[in-house]
């Protein structure tokens, strides 16, 4: 349906018009107007197509309505319509850009060539307009898979291309060597993203004041990348972004009633640096259930330990002595390594207060392990009282550790092998159900944090990722050797949301599921 806005100042012209359009059923709905001045003010504030205007009328004439219509509306379609046939009429008419010029008295037959001639010249446009619109539309979806496919690519560290200069202006991505980057890791410890996803994405985009790009690692985790002025200071920059990571976890938990984990990324100079900091920011994550803070930032620069006071080492004493207790070894060397960050950063820890702290450890271990590992107690006091330095303490500590977890490891690792062929098998089994790290870990009876560590020192990849693999490889199958739904093949494969799973099969495997499928499976 299109628009026409009829003007005359004879109110009878006007009506037969309309009636002529109705009675012959013709795809126009009808405005009026009775002088050009009200005419150009109804331009101004609606859609028209057609403009359909006598020439002599009060206040302003066709002629000049028509000159000002087109300065509001330059592609506006006219027609005009008059009892003056007069050669200079028309010719001033076509000058100005009419589509036609009709005479009254209206000739039906004429009247009905020429609006369906005006009504041609319409669809024409609407069909190109559209046509150039799906053509805008693929462009910018292709611009938009290529940006996501690029970020994923970066994050693996597979950047590595003789085309990647190209990849990161095609996808609109130059501009960031001239901004600051920051990643935000956002993850969550059951399904999420994959039913959420859409709802997530809106609000981050309204919410942060900064330019954001935001990826779906997996149904449990997802990744905001956000680029700041370099102008500004780092300090300020990461404040901003620890207090918006505390509005997000808070936000999650009011909206979906889900805890999440969220980590602050140091600042990023260049694209290809997003590799090393989403590895660290990953083996960050593991830890996520033995942290009293949701929200933490990964930076390793000084300032994070300048400030600590009694309080906050005797925090990390308590939690280095948790780690002991729960025989959770991996978690203690990290914090350890903590420990040791600070001890470095702060003036007001001597040497003797360092060594005395890593006695008192020491003798944490004995005691909830028995006096089987009193020579390695005595072994390591010797060796820490032989310290000069504070990096000496680290090394020997670690070492330390070291030599008592390959004494764990070496005594239970078929034990390991075993946990994880059954994490393994269970995967298999149950991968079209909501399964997830703290799933496993329950099944194994080991915390979500040490199976995740096993897992990936075992198999070389995290237990995620090896889900997400396991489901995809699932979904190649069906999709080659059956004729299943695209939509059952995602509910089956433990995907609830099918848009989700089209996403993710096609940063897998380069192609939609359904592009895969007609291609006979082949990539």
């Amino acid at each position: 349906m299109y628009h026409i806005l009829v003007v005359d100042d004879q109110q009878a012209e006007i009506d037969a018009i309309e009636w002529l359009i109705h009675k012959h059923a013709l795809p126009f709905s009808v405005a009026q107007a009775n002088d050009g001045e009200v005419a150009l003010d109804y331009i101004r504030g609606h859609h028209v197509d057609l403009l359909l205007t006598d020439i002599r009328m009060p206040f302003m004439d066709g002629l000049e309505l028509i000159r000002q219509a087109k300065v509001v509306v330059p592609d506006l379609k006219v027609l005009i319509y008059s009892a003056y046939g007069e050669f200079e009429y028309a010719q001033k008419a076509i000058q100005l850009g009419t589509v036609n010029y009709m005479l009254k008295p209206i000739d039906v037959k004429e009247f009905l060539k020429v609006f369906h001639s005006i009504i041609n010249i319409l669809e024409d446009e609407r069909l190109q307009r559209e046509k150039d619109e799906l053509l805008i539309k693929g462009f910018h979806k292709g611009v938009a898979y290529e940006k996501e496919k690029l970020l994923f690519d970066l994050l693996q560290g597979r950047e590595s291309d003789v085309h990647y200069e190209e990849r990161v202006a095609f996808a609109g991505l130059s501009h960031l060597s001239n901004k600051r980057m920051y990643m935000i890791m956002i993850g969550l410890l059951n399904h999420f993203f994959d039913l959420h996803h859409a709802e997530v994405f809106e609000c981050l985009q309204s919410t942060c004041k900064h330019e954001m790009l935001y990826l779906n690692m997996n149904e449990y985790q997802s990744i905001m990348l956000i680029a700041i002025d370099p102008a500004s200071t780092i300090s300020d920059n990461q404040q901003e972004l620890m207090a918006y990571g505390n509005w997000v976890k808070e936000w999650l938990e009011t909206r979906f009633d889900r805890r999440s984990f969220i980590i602050v990324g140091r600042p990023i100079d260049k694209l290809e640096g997003l590799h090393d900091e989403f590895n660290q920011m990953e083996e960050l994550m593991n830890f996520r259930f033995f942290m009293d803070s949701s929200v933490v930032c990964s930076k390793d620069d000084e300032s994070i330990y300048v400030h600590v006071d009694d309080e906050s080492l005797e925090l990390m004493l308590k939690d280095i002595y948790t780690s002991i207790e729960r025989n959770d070894y991996r978690t203690l060397e990290h914090r350890i390594e903590f420990l040791i960050a600070s001890m470095r950063s702060c003036k007001r820890f001597s040497s003797i207060y360092a060594k005395l702290i890593f006695t008192e450890i020491l003798k944490k271990i004995v005691e909830f392990q028995g006096k089987k590992y009193v020579n390695l107690l005595k072994d390591g006091l010797e060796r820490i009282a032989l310290c000069n330095s504070i990096a000496e303490l680290r090394q020997v500590i670690l070492s330390v550790f070291q030599e008592h977890l390959l004494r764990i490891e070496t005594a239970t690792d078929d034990q390991c092998r075993k946990v994880i062929e059954d994490v393994q098998t269970l995967i298999q089994l149950e991968y079209g159900s909501d399964i997830g790290v703290e799933y496993l870990a329950k099944r194994v009876f080991l915390s979500p944090s040490y199976l995740s560590f096993l897992f990936k020192k075992s198999t070389g990849q995290s237990l995620v990722k090896y889900i997400t693999a396991v489901r995809m490889e699932r979904a190649k199958e069906l999709l080659r050797d059956s004729t299943i739904k695209v939509v059952d093949i995602a509910s089956t494969v433990g995907f609830a949301n099918t848009s989700y799973f089209n996403l993710m099969f096609k940063q897998y495997n380069g192609l939609t599921p359904v592009q895969y499928r007609e291609g006979g499976g082949r990539r």
